[in-house]
């Protein structure tokens, strides 16, 4: 066997599209060529430049795109975040892979936000991959479905707090307003929704943690929403909720959407017990029977229907 040809077995890799790859610097990450089923060819060495003229030539062969090794994906997230846009509107990709790039940049996004108190600078970033997903949501209508089968199921805050956001861009789109502005506000909110947590995780049960997110974020200048989001995620429908006990249509839209995903995510997650997403609705459903607005609890069960 030939050194540039891959055995299967070493490794799976990961299609990607062209979108992005090509920049100033050389590809840190080898690129590969799939040639049959199980076989994998090395097309460019890690470090060597790229530039459109290459890329141009394997489209005028019919090829779509390329791969790179699962454990170079971070690596080629990091890559292409600046050209995500472009990436999630290129069609010649199907919509699974580009919901699958699409969620690696997310969350190196997280990642970097929830290591310590956020910065401008870090809600600005999460800002434009919030506005790229919104616009890949709504052109495409297999994108969410796309976006949530990807989510992984791993515990930490920012895990907790990208499928949050992620799932709260699909919840508003049903119960609020399919706009493009409405969906980045609502994921923006879903991400920082816990930020008052950074610094204090180890703390079991930390209610001031509502608080102490709505001061940061409104220290920042985020949008009203946003802050009330932090703010009043733990309110519940019925007024037994944190920290305020606010009831019913008094508790802000978007911390209504915020507060049944949390409370989903939760359940869909914690606890150590792993359980299907219908397992968790039902114990949803009857664990927290009267807490959520009826038209957020319906609509969480019709957007894992589609």
């Amino acid at each position: 066997m030939s050194s540039a040809t891959v055995a299967p077995e070493r490794a799976p890799y990961t299609p990607v599209p062209f979108a992005g790859l090509v920049a100033r610097t050389p590809v840190p990450f080898p690129l590969y060529l799939r040639t049959a089923d199980d076989t994998w060819v090395l097309y460019r060495p890690a470090g060597t430049p790229l530039d459109e003229s290459h890329l141009g030539r394997l489209q005028a062969e019919g090829i779509a795109g390329l791969f790179v090794r699962d454990g170079d994906r971070a690596a080629y997230c990091e890559r292409v975040e600046h050209a995500l846009d472009s990436l999630l509107r290129e069609r010649t990709a199907p919509v699974e892979a580009r919901a699958s790039v699409l969620a690696g940049v997310a969350a190196l996004v997280a990642d970097e936000l929830l290591q310590g108190p956020p910065t401008r600078a870090a809600v600005q970033r999460a800002q434009k991959v919030l506005f790229a997903t919104s616009g890949f949501l709504l052109r495409e209508n297999q994108g969410f479905t796309a976006v949530r089968r990807v989510l992984g199921a791993t515990p930490g805050l920012a895990q907790h707090s990208l499928r949050t956001g992620l799932l709260t861009m699909g919840l508003a789109k049903l119960v609020l307003s399919a706009d493009g502005n409405l969906l980045a506000t609502a994921g923006l909110a879903g991400l920082l929704h816990d930020i008052g947590r950074v610094g204090y995780e180890t703390i079991e049960h930390d209610p001031e943690h509502t608080l102490r997110g709505a001061a940061l974020l409104q220290g920042l200048g985020l949008p009203a929403p946003v802050v009330e989001a932090a703010r009043a995620h733990h309110e519940r429908w019925d007024g037994s909720g944190y920290p305020f006990g606010t009831a019913g249509l008094q508790i802000p839209e978007l911390a209504r959407v915020v507060g049944m995903v949390n409370a989903f995510d939760k359940v869909y997650t914690g606890g150590g017990v792993r359980r299907s997403v219908y397992e968790a609705l039902r114990v949803l459903a009857q664990a927290y029977r009267g807490c959520f607005d009826e038209r957020c609890a319906a609509g969480l069960v019709r957007m894992f229907r589609t």
